[in-house]
């Protein structure tokens, strides 16, 4: 019988996590083709998958993201794809896109493929919601012309990828809400 329960609940947890990572996937190609089709990105100014190593007390993690978009070779904003609560990614990829680079990628964005969340990284305060929100290309190349690549302060990059690891080592499903 408590086998029978074990079975049961590793079953139950297995189909949450196919359902999310399922989910997921349609999130992840319906924001590629919104950025390609209705925000005028071209394919290469998007970098799908990207992973950097973070080091931190002699260990290299690899961290990663869904999007980054690039203009003129040059990171703008760094966008997360989620099918739970957006507010719950605020900050792990606020921390991201302060550590990843030798300066902060400008901008993040969390979506839903419904809703979504843009944030300035420097302040890390919201600056826009909804899809529509995001800066079309030319937008984006206007914002990116205007601004300075500020580094990330050295005193403070220690504790800021801590909490980028402390988040990114959470794995969350779709039936959890998160």
């Amino acid at each position: 019988m408590r086998e029978d329960h074990q079975r049961l609940i590793e079953e139950k947890i297995g189909n949450a996590e196919a359902r999310a990572a399922t989910s997921l996937d349609v999130i992840r190609r319906a924001m590629k083709d919104f950025l390609l089709r209705q925000k005028g990105f071209g394919d290469d100014e998007i970098e799908a998958d990207a992973e950097f190593p973070v080091s931190l007390d002699g260990s290299t993690v690899p961290v990663s993201v869904d999007y980054i978009i690039r203009i003129g070779g040059r990171r703008f904003m760094a966008i997360k794809c989620s099918p739970g609560a957006l507010e719950s990614r605020d900050r792990h990829l606020v921390s991201f896109a302060r550590v990843v680079d030798s300066y902060q990628i400008p901008f993040v964005f969390v979506t839903d493929g419904s809703r979504g969340r843009m944030l300035d990284t420097v302040s890390g305060k919201l600056v826009a919601e909804g899809l529509g929100s995001l800066p079309d290309r030319r937008l984006a190349g206007e914002m990116l012309g205007s601004m300075k690549r500020v580094p990330y302060p050295a005193e403070r990059i220690e504790r800021e990828k801590r909490i980028l690891l402390a988040f990114d080592a959470i794995k969350c499903t779709e039936e959890s809400g998160e």
